[in-house]
């Protein structure tokens, strides 16, 4: 009698803390990577938000809130958005670098992933943001990034990607 006592708050117990529980993730990206980058000095960066399909002639907004970090030993720029970016983008957009190195995002999409996290008895569901888009010409898909499975949601570029403006 004892036992099916205790095997009673067991199976309470186990299903108490065994529910799953799904997290949204707001922001759109967390932060934009540029890697092989062997500058070093002060970075200014501006991203520029253009209507869609007008060959960025129509200009919607403008960001530069951006928290920049240069590190020079492992030769990567983070850049980090000092805002909150949890609208979604459908616009084509200019990341500008130091004013002479541009990446030019067109059929920017963000599409919702899915990302499941063992805990203890159940598991955590974090609902995040993906981009799909094209920049300079190139595809770039944040999946083809993804080195494991719990990492932020964030953008990846390479220096050799932007184009030179000077």
């Amino acid at each position: 009698m004892v036992s099916l006592k205790y095997f009673k708050y067991y199976t309470y117990f186990l299903l108490f803390f065994s529910c799953n529980k799904y997290d949204e993730d707001k922001q759109i990206y967390q932060l934009i990577t540029i890697e092989n980058w062997k500058s070093k000095g002060n970075v200014s960066v501006k991203m520029y938000h253009y209507k869609k399909q007008t060959n960025f002639s129509k200009m919607i907004s403008v960001d530069s809130l951006f928290e920049v970090t240069n590190d020079t030993i492992h030769h990567y720029l983070t850049i980090t958005p000092k805002f909150i970016n949890n609208k979604p983008i459908d616009d084509d957009l200019i990341l500008l670098v130091n004013k002479d190195l541009e990446y030019r995002f067109t059929e920017v999409s963000f599409i919702k992933d899915t990302v499941k996290r063992p805990t203890i008895l159940g598991h955590k569901y974090i609902i995040r943001y993906n981009l799909k888009a094209n920049v300079n010409n190139k595809k770039i898909n944040y999946l083809d990034t993804v080195k494991k499975p719990r990492q932020a949601s964030y953008i990846s570029l390479e220096t050799s990607l932007a184009r030179k403006m000077r």
